[in-house]
């Protein structure tokens, strides 16, 4: 019984002792004693807002052509027999590229040159009696009659030398044909019949094909809209005003008939870069190759896509690559044409991937130097020691800014029309993490890939 009353009576007077030690350490949290930890700043990488000249264009999707294609047939008839290049080789113009049997055309080139020798033999010996009728007729030992016979005699004579000479030209064109050439220099295609084989210039099939590919053509596509902008870059708006002495309904003039075709004014002449897709993204262009304008091949808008076509031209590399050699495009070959249209002065420009959106505004998140208050990690103010919230100090804060874009550039860089100066920071990568009128610890681009840089090379 003693026992249990002596352990009541200490139980009593410990409580108290318990409930005043929690109220002075409370006292101590309130009073700045055990303040709690900051919470860590948020990493984002910046980017400056850049200003400089850049160049805009227009983009259109076009295909390769041939500059020149020729079926190439026999021009005589006979079996072929022999080839002198495969399928897929490179020709010169002028290369033989088949022959045809020659012995019946090399037999009808000799009995042609035999009938010419033939003919000029006769020629001479009419010449001669010619000559002889001439002295007689002057000496009266003939008649007239008989002198204008002989003088026929002569001309037949001559007439039959220069039908010979036409057979000889025409034995030896066909001697000639049996050998069969290229007119232009190009890639030869699939051979459409063997060695063996009967050709004949009436109902015959193309022995081969041979397309010219330097320089090739590029056909390519442009809107309404694209095909207006691009007139008035070379001045069609202001031949336009000109036209019109500067109001929108041009004057009434009489028809007059015309003599001849005036020139046109076309985009002929006009800069073009051409581009084969060099990667998996369709994005992946280099914009490499340098052509011009040549011809409007359409007249007109075609009513159903609201396009027109145009022709570009442009050389196409021959590449040498271990001793064998080929040409970089092929007819029909789906390309990106890029236009150059205008050149902006003095644009601001950020990355594309800092942009984003709200609804129909687009904005970036700026990094600026401002005041602080600092908060604990549930966003509390932090206390001093003397119970009183800390002071706040200049540091890095995110700020949102409105902004209006121009046009994406090919180094994926933005315009940016309106809300941005050259030179203030702005998020690139982070943005998810960042929220407006938070603290952030904020690293410049250039330092963050020699981070990443250095942190690949230890791997």
């Amino acid at each position: 019984m003693r026992t249990t009353l002596t352990l009541v009576l200490t139980l009593f007077v410990l409580l108290p002792l318990t409930g005043c030690s929690s109220k002075k350490e409370s006292g101590a949290n309130a009073a700045g004693g055990n303040v709690p930890a900051a919470a860590p700043k948020t990493e984002v990488i910046t980017d400056k807002v850049s200003q400089e000249d850049v160049q805009l264009y227009i983009y259109a999707d076009g295909r390769t052509n041939a500059y020149n294609f020729v079926d190439i047939r026999a021009r005589v008839s006979g079996y072929l027999e022999k080839k002198h290049f495969e399928s897929g080789d490179l020709v010169r113009e002028g290369d033989k590229i088949a022959l045809i049997e020659q012995a019946q055309y090399s037999i009808a080139r000799d009995a042609a040159k035999a009938e010419f020798d033939n003919s000029q033999a006769r020629l001479k010996l009419a010449e001669a009696n010619l000559g002889r009728s001439k002295q007689m007729l002057e000496s009266k030992a003939t008649s007239p009659e008989e002198f204008q016979s002989t003088q026929a005699e002569r001309d037949m004579a001559a007439a039959s030398v220069e039908m010979a000479k036409t057979s000889v030209r025409n034995a030896e064109l066909n001697l000639e044909y049996t050998e069969v050439r290229t007119p232009i220099t190009g890639k030869a295609a699939r051979w459409q019949l063997d060695v063996g084989n009967f050709v004949s210039p009436s109902g015959q099939s193309v022995l081969i094909s041979v397309a010219q590919l330097d320089p090739i053509y590029v056909d390519f596509k442009l809107s309404d809209r694209q095909f207006t902008d691009l007139k008035d870059r070379i001045g069609f708006r202001e031949a336009f005003a000109k036209a019109t002495g500067g109001t929108e309904t041009p004057p009434v003039k009489p028809v007059k008939p015309v003599e001849k075709p005036e020139r046109p004014l076309t985009l002929t002449g006009g800069p073009v870069d051409i581009s084969l897709m060099t990667g998996v993204n369709v994005l992946d262009f280099d914009f490499t190759l340098a052509g011009k304008i040549v011809s409007q091949i359409d007249n007109e808008i075609n009513v159903e896509t609201g396009q027109i076509t145009l022709r570009a031209e442009l050389n196409n590399p021959l590449l040498d690559i271990n001793g064998a050699k080929d040409y970089m495009l092929y007819p029909g070959q789906i390309c990106r044409v890029r236009i150059p249209y205008e050149k902006v002065k003095g644009a601001v420009l950020i990355r594309e991937e800092a942009v984003l959106t709200d609804l129909d505004t687009k904005y970036v998140l700026i990094v600026r130097k401002g005041q602080y208050q600092p908060t604990d990690r549930f966003g509390a103010p932090m206390m001093g020691k003397d119970g009183k919230p800390l002071p706040s100090y200049e540091t890095d804060i995110v700020t949102r800014r409105d902004i209006k874009i121009g046009r994406l550039l090919d180094s994926q860089m933005r315009i940016v029309e309106e809300g941005l100066q050259p030179g203030e920071a702005y998020i690139v990568k982070g943005v998810q993490r960042a929220r407006i009128d938070m603290e952030v610890q904020a690293t410049t681009l250039e330092e963050y890939n020699k981070r990443r840089e250095a942190e690949t090379l230890k791997k």
